[in-house]
């Protein structure tokens, strides 16, 4: 007997809430489509017409009085285009590190042979920045000793460091990048072009 009562209490609440909510796409009430949007199933197709409606009365309500309000509009994303390179002294300086540090045969001798021969007591470790952008970078490693490392574009290089704590600084095609990396053991930095 309880639970038939329920049941057409339930009944009787939803055949009440359809009624109320009969002309509802035709509101302009902010209370009465928040209301509906709060009890609709979630899949009720007028949701999406109610939805975007409540956004735009909400809107046109806070402009109400302000003699000069405009309801808040999308605005492009400006984004530069082309590839920001490295200023005059930063190329100059670019190329001074590929120059002391070469890519030959035997700088990767001397990386495989640390990445194959770890020793766990050993006081140096090594840092690995691959560059996925468009732009050649110079990674600046402060620590104990400070290191710069020569990075090109779409390219990776690496420096066998002292273990510790460095703090990373680079510029990433105009967008700087920093970092604090405890090294410890081997570490890799893969970095991106900005989007």
């Amino acid at each position: 007997m309880i639970m038939m009562s329920l049941f057409l209490m339930t009944a009787g609440s939803q055949c009440n809430a359809q009624k109320k909510f009969k002309h509802i796409l035709k509101s302009s009430s902010i209370p009465e489509i928040e209301e509906f949007l709060k009890m609709a199933h979630p899949e009720d197709p007028r949701r999406s017409v109610l939805k975007p409606r409540l956004v735009m009365l909400r809107n046109q309500s806070w402009t109400l009085g302000a003699r000069h309000a405009k309801p808040m509009a999308a605005r492009p994303v400006e984004q530069k285009s082309g590839k920001i390179s490295l200023n005059d002294a930063e190329k100059e300086e670019f190329q001074k590190i590929m120059k002391a540090f070469p890519h030959d045969k035997e700088k990767t001798v001397k990386l495989l042979n640390y990445l194959f021969n770890v020793d766990i007591g050993s006081k140096e470790a090594i840092l690995l920045c691959k560059n996925n952008s468009d732009c050649d970078i110079i990674m600046r490693i402060k620590g104990q000793t400070s290191y710069n490392l020569a990075v090109p574009a779409h390219g990776e290089n690496f420096v066998i460091l002292q273990k510790g704590e460095y703090i990373l600084n680079s510029d990433i095609c105009g967008l700087p990048y920093h970092s604090k990396k405890e090294v410890e053991k081997g570490v890799s930095i893969t970095l991106g072009s900005p989007t």
